[in-house]
């Protein structure tokens, strides 16, 4: 595990330093969105490495949490399930992707039987607790672990699903007590601004 963490730190450092390289944007060209999402490497529950640059081409809905979570974890997974169901033949476009905050917990293993759960087309991510953070800080979530006592915790998290585009934009941030029925407007319309 330890020569898997130091992998993917340098394949990180790398693609960082890439996107490095990118011209700066003006400063009036400077928005939310822009801050928003970005480049992570991390693992999924295959255990094969991927990055941002593997989704490209697919909306994205993107939720984080742990797989321990009581209530609002599989609460937000259930109303992406629902929302894709409503979408219909529209769901093909869109991948549903569930970032672990828990890596201590959440190996690959852990997040494919919980992620299936939820759907085959779902996506679980975790990885060295250093670029799940990197991932985490990507899209403004904090989390914080909460000490049970006998060695158990809970983890205070940032709830709610971001609506990424097919370019890795960001697009929306919902609630994660959003209606799945409003989920799936806003892709339908998210949809509809990124056709030809």
């Amino acid at each position: 595990m330890k020569r898997l963490a130091l992998a993917l730190c340098a394949t990180l450092l790398t693609t960082l330093a890439g996107h490095a390289e990118e011209p700066l944007k003006d400063a009036t060209e400077t928005a939310e969105a822009d801050m928003v999402g970005g480049a992570f490497i991390l693992v999924d529950q295959d255990g094969r490495t991927v990055t941002d640059q593997d989704f490209l081409g697919s909306f994205l809905l993107v939720a984080f949490g742990y797989t321990h979570c009581p209530d609002v974890c599989p609460t937000t997974l259930m109303t992406m399930t629902s929302a894709l169901h409503l979408l219909g033949a529209d769901a093909k476009a869109v991948r549903p992707v569930f970032i672990t905050v828990d890596p201590e917990r959440d190996t690959p293993a852990q997040l494919k039987d919980y992620v299936g759960s939820f759907g085959a087309e779902f996506v679980g991510l975790s990885g060295p607790e250093a670029l799940v953070a990197n991932a985490a800080q990507k899209f403004h979530v904090v989390a914080t672990k909460v000490p049970l006592g006998h060695g158990e915790y809970s983890i205070d998290h940032t709830a709610g699903i971001f609506l990424m585009g097919p370019d890795g934009a960001f697009l929306q941030r919902f609630a994660h007590d959003v209606a799945a029925k409003d989920l799936a407007e806003a892709m339908r319309a998210a949809r509809r601004g990124h056709e030809p």
